[in-house]
């Protein structure tokens, strides 16, 4: 199976089921996750964006899984060495007859390597958004929210700062949101604090509120930070966004992604005290998450620490 993947002989639908499933069932228990990632490594030589992109989201998952776990350094870097060829074949210039397939490949592939910390696609991402500063029309639109968020990711105060200018003074509201969406992506405790505190500020419009706390706790640096922000303005929350809709419900989602029993319990009282009544059912499926979380690190963490120690 692995030499068809890596030669291509499989058909694009059959090399994206084969992951998804193989995924599917190392999450159930029914395949060692050590054979997924294997597999996975396969993929070295792929040229399909929806391929690259479900391969992409099942990665994250154990990305997330992982994070905080003496293995996780390792995980990085097999992640890397995955996602560099791809994204050194892409590059970062459109070529010529290119469809909305290949810039779709391209922003899956240098966003992915980036953010698992290539220092190439990082310093070339950096690179390309200080030009943008001075010619903001020298980066191509398909490419602006990978280099903004990537900047970010590898990014200082200077270029927090820097993103926030751009950010307020823009009129376009999908490059605002590419912009808010980068400001949650530092590592620095502070910076993302200050992202936190300023979501509820008037330097962030209402409805944009709940994706910027979203970005911060999808942000792994950032998932403590945002529970506790969530937990200390809960009133202001509850004002906001109490009445109905979709919009309490997406934010006490962001507790789902905690893989600790510590953090089980902190959860689970905090919503015996805080009951959301039209956010029930987000919450029990965000607890059975986190309970199946701690059970798949308890399956596999040994086995993986092997596998990354061999």
């Amino acid at each position: 199976m692995i030499p068809a993947i890596q030669s291509l002989e499989l058909s694009a639908t059959d090399r994206l089921g084969i992951q998804n499933d193989a995924y599917a069932l190392s999450r159930a228990g029914l395949l060692s996750i050590s054979q997924f990632l294997s597999m996975a490594y396969a993929y070295t030589n792929e040229n399909d964006a929806s391929v690259w992109a479900d391969l992409a989201s099942n990665l994250r998952d154990v990305d997330v899984l992982l994070f905080n776990q003496p293995i996780y350094g390792a995980f990085q870097g097999f992640a890397q060495d995955l996602f560099r060829p791809a994204a050194t074949r892409s590059g970062w210039d459109p070529r010529p007859g290119e469809g909305h397939m290949d810039a779709l490949l391209r922003s899956t592939v240098l966003s992915q390597a980036g953010s698992y910390g290539d220092t190439e696609v990082l310093s070339q991402a950096k690179d390309r958004f200080l030009r943008y500063l001075e010619e903001p029309e020298s980066l191509h639109p398909d490419l602006r929210g990978v280099a903004f968020s990537l900047a970010g990711h590898a990014g200082d105060r200077t270029t927090y700062d820097q993103l926030w200018e751009v950010q307020k003074g823009t009129t376009l509201q999908e490059e605002k949101i590419r912009l808010l969406m980068a400001l949650t992506r530092f590592q620095q405790p502070e910076l993302l604090t200050e992202t936190l505190e300023r979501a509820i500020s008037s330097d962030v419009r209402s409805q944009d509120t709940i994706t910027v706390i979203g970005g911060v706790a999808a942000n792994l640096h950032g998932r403590d930070l945002a529970w506790k922000f969530l937990k200390d303005n809960w009133t202001e929350f509850d004002r906001r966004y109490g009445g109905g809709g979709f919009g309490l419900m997406r934010l006490v989602s962001i507790c789902g992604h905690f893989t600790d029993e510590e953090n089980l319990a902190d959860v689970e009282a905090f919503f015996q005290e805080h009951p959301v009544a039209a956010a029930e059912r987000t919450i029990r499926q965000s607890l059975e998450r986190v309970r199946l979380n701690i059970k798949w690190l308890e399956r596999n963490g040994p086995e993986l620490a092997k596998w990354f120690g061999e």
